[in-house]
């Protein structure tokens, strides 16, 4: 009886092990189908900054109007806003859905144009600064997360490293393919432009000087953002300021008339009129440049946006490929109208008709 009983006991013992491991298996294995999904996630942005951000994101503001046609380019629909009320050159390239979104404003520094209230409205998950990494532009862009309360995420907007901004934004809203489709547009143009400007002695590059403001009396040193089209293109960009501690700089003709420019390019900041274009071609203080004596003078085209610097945005890729083979066109003989064609399909999903690309480059080319 007594080895009967220990038997039963033992067996009983046994089951209720082996039941409950059965039950905590089972439990385990629904666990593992159904986790429980994380909100957040901690990343690195492209400043090296840890930042939490929700694991889905579907609305992103940008801080500035380059942020907005980097991540037009890549998601539309994620678009929270734009910086300003699009311009109706600007709506020609931007799809009819997107139009309206709100003006939310940009940020001048720390400091909003916009309503910060509107903003906080149009609830984005996420805000992006697309531009220098620098520690004084991490400082901004930690002070804008305070004031806002929503997570900002640094990316750099040089040209260098667009193709690696597309990719780490377009990861990180599940726009992944789309990202890379452009990274790689992005990296071969940079290979192409790259070839063609260090295959270029130093005596070789053209000497160029960028003309901007209301009197072309304005103008970008080398080794910015601002200038980074010229740098990359090959140009000699004639502009050398008395100290480093600048990036725009005040010129006066005096100064011009000395460096002597071979090409005089120019910004029209939006302005349809030609007024600059017409002024430096005709004024008596201008004529005794060279760039003036042989009708090297350009504007830049500039659809939706200028192609070289107002504002600093993805639209500078179809800038270098212009301004390389027009500053070398033994060296680049690429077509630019095909160049205009390709990138407007792929960055705009818009269609140039050859009306619309003669009226683009009507000031921007060689006769």
């Amino acid at each position: 009886m007594k080895r009967k009983a220990f038997i039963s006991i033992t067996l009983a013992l046994f089951l209720v092990t082996f039941l409950a491991g059965c039950s905590q298996q089972g439990s385990s294995q629904g666990q593992s189908e159904q986790p429980p999904s994380a909100k957040n996630q901690v990343i690195t942005d492209m400043a090296g900054r840890q930042v939490e951000v929700p694991t889905i994101i579907n609305k992103v503001y940008s801080t500035s109007a380059t942020g907005s046609v980097f991540l037009y380019t890549l998601s539309p629909q994620k678009l929270a806003g734009w910086n300003s009320k699009l311009r109706d050159d600007e709506k020609r390239f931007v799809a009819t859905e997107y139009q309206n979104l709100p003006d939310l404003g940009r940020w001048k520094g720390t400091t909003p144009t916009g309503s910060i209230e509107e903003l906080l409205k149009a609830a984005p998950d996420i805000i992006i600064s697309v531009g220098d990494v620098s520690p004084e532009y991490i400082g901004e862009a930690d002070e804008i997360q305070k004031q806002t309360g929503i997570p900002v995420l640094m990316i750099d907007g040089s040209l260098e490293y667009t193709a690696e901004a597309y990719r780490f934004l377009g990861n990180l809203i599940g726009e992944s393919e789309r990202a890379e489709q452009l990274a790689t547009y992005c990296n071969k143009t940079l290979e192409r432009i790259k070839a063609n400007s260090q295959s270029l002695a130093d005596a070789e590059k053209v000497p160029v000087y960028y003309a901007e403001g209301v009197e072309g009396l304005e103008t970008e040193i080398s080794g910015t953002v601002n200038s980074e089209a010229f740098d990359l293109s090959g140009a000699n960009n004639v502009a050398v300021p008395a100290t480093q501690d600048v990036r725009r700089m005040q010129v006066s003709i005096e100064q011009i008339l000395k460096w002597n420019p071979e090409v005089i390019i120019i910004s029209t900041d939006g302005d349809t009129t030609h007024a600059l274009y017409e002024n430096i071609l005709k004024d008596k203080s201008w004529a005794n440049l060279d760039a003036v004596k042989n009708g090297e003078v350009y504007e830049i085209p500039s659809a939706p946006y200028d192609w070289i610097n107002r504002p600093p945005s993805v639209v500078r890729f179809i800038g270098v490929q212009w301004l390389s083979s027009l500053l070398y066109p033994e060296l680049v003989q690429n077509d630019i109208r095909q160049d205009v064609n390709d990138f407007y399909s792929l960055f705009f999903n818009y269609d140039m008709s050859d009306s619309e690309i003669d009226e683009l480059l009507a000031t921007s080319m060689r006769k």
